[in-house]
């Protein structure tokens, strides 16, 4: 497995300890360009944007911060910050990007008027302390049941609408949605004239690791939960079903077995091969499989589901079989997916507590990046750095740090041939061709010419080469 570096990085500095599910990347003001967020334990949330060291915007006093979410979650075509709390407190927060345009003059008169530190060779300068960030004040408050785990928000019955869905530590799983007041009955809890609804209560048989939304065979949404020991449950909408019951596809039912819960169908991947059944599993579905060709009447593809174990099991399915699996000797605990290349193909992202990162893509070429430190929290997706969004890498680690590797875009994962690189090269291809340097056992000897030298054999033979 080959390994990468990368370079181009932002440190932050954190106080306190981070859940692994408060790390957060998305458009969080609604201008297009992605920003980080991030809760504490002790109930501290920062926005960080940009490749500033200072947050943007931050909030206090919230509790024990569990999880974070940027999304559409009140369905008014604008992204909220989602932000609960281990006492079952969430909080909404609604920024624009005119918050951010207002506070820049602010920030220019601040800096005006607070005193220049030396450095002390007589230089002056400006120290990034002195802006203060943006006091955030939550739009809606509202109490849920306590001991939130992991968060969701996606549309899980396909109406067009999304839901929050909240998995909790006690083997729970509840659907909520956002409606007016006056359309809710008298015993719905919530503040203002707005507040959540919950839809549906699930019971699954295992801990709940982690959420996904996947699709099913027809193309309709499927709410997945992954299960211990590299299995996973999917979670049924009662009131869809209710409406078609007898649709249901019987197809691969001996992946299925029956749980205590009717609208819960659990799947067993590898309940003979995994290391330990009970360890602990993270799921990530819906892997993009690059841009469709053909016309608009194509059939729904199957979807790919990759999980990963503590105990090192990596694996990536479709239709419940598996189409490769990995064992490494890591305790792999965040798993997400990210589009490296920016070709339209999803890799698997996986990370250890010891800072090791494995990307891999549907064929299982892969590679690794070691974050030389201890980990407790892990994402990758888009962030912005010099008004562009770009896949990047964030990592909270046990010493007060995050790292944000931004423009982590590589231009291959597999290893490549210079054969066939060099084939792939118009321009070089037609300086060989006007060479009548054809067939590859020329090219491999021309190469090698170049950049080793050759021997004198070697040289005659390529003499009207140069």
């Amino acid at each position: 497995m080959r390994s990468v570096v990368f370079v181009e990085k932002i440190e932050l500095d954190f106080s306190g300890n981070i859940f692994a599910n408060a790390l957060v990347l998305g458009d969080v003001d609604n201008d297009s360009l992605h920003e980080l967020m991030v809760g504490s334990v002790d109930g501290e949330l920062w926005i960080y944007k940009g490749d500033n060291t200072v947050p943007f915007a931050t909030a206090s006093n919230l509790g024990m911060i569990v999880c974070t979410e940027i999304a559409d979650v009140c369905n008014t075509n604008k992204n909220v910050a989602v932000v609960l709390c281990a006492d079952g407190l969430c909080y909404l927060y609604a920024i624009d990007k005119q918050s951010f345009a207002d506070r820049q003059p602010q920030e220019g008169k601040q800096a005006e008027s607070a005193p220049n530190t030396s450095d002390g060779q007589g230089a002056e300068e400006t120290p990034q302390e002195t802006r203060k960030p943006l006091a955030l004040t939550p739009f809606h408050t509202q109490h849920l049941p306590a001991n939130s785990k992991v968060v969701l928000v996606a549309d899980i019955d396909n109406d067009g609408q999304l839901e929050l869905v909240i998995g909790y530590t006690d083997r729970v799983v509840q659907a909520y949605r956002w409606q007016d007041k006056t359309m809710l009955p008298e015993e719905a809890e919530g503040s203002g004239e707005k507040g959540f609804v919950l839809l549906q209560r699930w019971n699954v048989d295992g801990q709940v690791g982690s959420l996904s939304l996947s699709k099913d065979t027809d193309g309709s949404p499927m709410l997945v939960v992954s299960q211990p020991g590299c299995n996973y449950a999917e979670l049924k909408c009662s009131w869809v079903m209710q409406q078609g019951a007898e649709d249901d596809n019987p197809e691969d039912q001996s992946c299925s077995a029956i749980s205590k819960d009717p609208y819960v169908s659990m799947h067993l991947i590898t309940f003979l091969r995994a290391r330990h059944a009970d360890v602990s599993t993270e799921i990530v579905a819906g892997l993009s499989k690059g841009e469709k060709e053909g016309g608009e009447d194509i059939e729904p593809e199957p979807d790919r589901i990759a999980m990963c174990t503590l105990d090192g099991t990596l694996m990536l399915i479709e239709k419940d079989k598996s189409l490769w699996s990995r064992l490494v000797d890591h305790q792999l605990f965040a798993l997400t997916k990210l589009d490296i290349m920016c070709d339209g193909w999803d890799e698997v992202v996986a990370c250890a507590w010891d800072g090791q990162t494995y990307i891999i893509d549907h064929t299982q070429q892969s590679i690794r990046f070691h974050l030389k430190e201890n980990v407790c929290a892990f994402t990758a997706g888009l962030y912005s750095t010099n008004g562009k969004n770009t896949p990047c890498l964030v990592y909270a680690t046990f010493n007060n740090k995050i790292y944000i590797y931004w423009n982590v875009q590589l231009p291959r994962i597999r290893s490549a041939n210079l054969i066939h690189v060099a084939s792939a090269n118009e321009e070089l291809q037609e300086r060989l061709d006007k060479l009548g340097i054809k067939s590859e056992d020329e090219k491999r000897e021309l190469f090698k010419r170049l950049i080793y030298g050759g021997s004198k054999k070697s040289m005659d033979k390529t003499e009207g080469i140069s």
